[in-house]
């Protein structure tokens, strides 16, 4: 019986001819099935070994090729629901029967990823128009439940369509100063804050949490800021500086450029928000648990386990489906 303790998992293929479901708990079938959600990548991966079994008298990998679709399906006691849906971008293709094939599926964002075009937007507009533009040029609906600032002119610029879509979200990240999740729900683009879950699911060792990491690096770390105006023949002038901590971590600094028309205030007002975060250690937590697939990229769940106690935000997200576990990292 499936619960939030032991869920189950289902796997759909639908190929150009054929509707191929597997159950995890009762097919052998199925070796490996892992679902990722992270910020590396725009769209969502799923990972899938299986058995090469003969099926209408040809190997599986005979009927599976490029864009066929996969749904995979989770229950926790209420029936199921569909918690990856994508197509085939990559896998073997010949193998023999009876061996085992490997594949990657992504979601639908992976063309978004994958396509380029032409892109210039008049001065005065929001961020939510930019994003309707992008999507209604490809056929997207967009659900937008995020902020939005004014922006500038955007200059004719040459790039993918994902990227566009982060570096104008980017923007709007930069001024609001809050997090946001790019997803995909079918064919319907969603941008929203991040931590905006009604449920909000704890993770405590000892019930449900297995293994807790918590690990220290300056990597990242920022405690200096120089801004520079634009070039003149023979220098660049400093126009500021922002310090917070060297005493403490050193200098590490970092260099913003300040434009003809940009105020230098917003600048510094800028280069202090960055220091606020950076000026200090950075702190990498992540955690295995067992699989909760109502938990998303975004969501914010209570952990009380090892070192972490309290909210957080999960960054990313791994489920593998056969041994019912996943491992999160948070912001």
């Amino acid at each position: 019986m499936a619960s939030l303790e032991q869920p189950e998992y289902t796997a759909k293929l639908t190929t150009a001819s054929e509707n191929i479901e597997f159950d995890l708990g009762k097919s052998n079938i199925i070796t490996d099935l892992t679902l990722s959600d992270s910020p590396d990548s725009l769209a969502a991966e799923a990972d899938m070994t299986l058995i090469n079994a003969n099926y209408k008298g040809k190997p599986l990998s005979k009927w599976i090729t490029p864009l066929s679709k996969l749904v995979v399906k989770a229950d926790v006691g209420e029936g199921k629901f569909r918690i990856f849906v994508g197509v085939i971008w990559e896998g073997d293709d010949e193998a023999e029967q009876d061996t085992k094939v490997s594949y990657t599926a992504y979601d639908f964002l992976i063309f978004a990823m994958k396509s380029e075009d032409w892109f210039f937007y008049k001065k005065g507009l929001q961020t939510k128009n930019i994003m309707k533009k992008i999507c209604a040029a490809w056929g997207l609906k967009l659900r937008y439940d995020y902020g939005s600032i004014k922006h500038g002119r955007i200059k004719p610029v040459k790039n993918k369509i994902g990227d566009m879509m982060v570096w104008v979200l980017n923007k709007a990240k930069d001024e609001l100063d809050a997090r946001y999740i790019l997803t995909i729900d079918g064919t319907t683009v969603v941008v929203k804050y991040t931590g905006v879950n009604l449920t909000v699911y704890c993770l405590e060792k000892g019930k449900n949490a297995t293994y807790v990491s918590r690990q220290m690096s300056l990597e990242d770390t920022v405690t200096k800021i120089k801004i520079y105006g634009e070039q003149k023949k023979k220098t660049v002038p400093k126009k500021a500086e922002v310090v917070k901590n060297t005493a403490d971590y050193g200098t590490i600094q970092q260099v913003m450029d300040k434009e003809k028309k940009q105020k230098l205030a917003k600048l510094q007002k800028k280069a202090k928000q960055t220091l606020k975060k950076k000026a200090k250690p950075q702190y990498t937590e992540s955690l295995t648990a067992v699989s909760n697939p109502l938990i998303k990229r975004g969501d914010k769940v209570y952990v009380n386990a090892g070192g972490i106690k309290g909210y957080r935000i999960v960054k990313s997200i791994s489920h593998d489906c056969m041994a019912r576990t996943m491992d999160l990292e948070f912001y």
